[in-house]
């Protein structure tokens, strides 16, 4: 009889100590997914990418170090989709999937896209699959970004690709 109750309690201990680690565990700040999206009548253009939290960190030079491969993003691979043929800095792309990577500087960045859309998002790119390249200038904001965030904004020959988190924005202008 006594093992029967030292098995119940046993059981009952190990079910709430699973429900309260699963509460910690759902709770908790994480980089959740969040799509982009801008549709006109002529062109649409989506984002799949996930968005990270500041959380006290210092991000561009240190948490995400100057000159090497970042995922734009966390989790995955951010995924940009366009609708329509497209310029992405000087070069014309054909309409179609491509994974967004950058590599931030304190002063420029470059956006690259890339042809690898299915390997997962902490694994480099195979960079011979660059499809396009262009650097944009760091913007300062005012204020500081908690929380990792892609916008795109239609203007007269496309749109624009806003990157924003920190204290830092670059903006990519894409013309259909």
């Amino acid at each position: 009889m006594i093992k029967k109750l030292l098995w119940v309690v046993g059981a009952a201990v190990l079910l709430f100590a699973t429900v309260v680690i699963y509460q910690i565990a759902t709770t908790r700040k994480h980089s959740p997914s969040a799509t982009a999206q801008l549709k006109t009548k002529d062109f649409e253009i989506k984002v799949n990418y996930c968005r990270p939290f500041k959380k006290g960190r210092e991000i561009f030079g240190e948490l995400l170090p100057y000159d090497t491969y970042w995922r734009t993003g966390a989790n995955e691979p951010t995924i940009i989709t366009f609708s329509e043929n497209f310029t992405f800095g000087t070069k014309v792309v054909h309409a179609g999937s491509y994974r967004l990577y950058t590599i931030p500087r304190a002063e420029e960045w470059d956006v690259v896209l890339n042809a690898e859309t299915e390997k997962w998002g902490l694994w480099e790119p195979d960079y011979s699959l660059d499809i396009a390249k262009v650097t944009v200038p760091v913007q300062q904001s005012d204020s500081c970004a908690e929380q990792f965030l892609i916008k795109l904004i239609e203007n007269r020959d496309g749109a624009d690709l806003a990157m924003i988190w920190d204290f830092t924005k670059v903006v990519v202008p894409i013309k259909i």
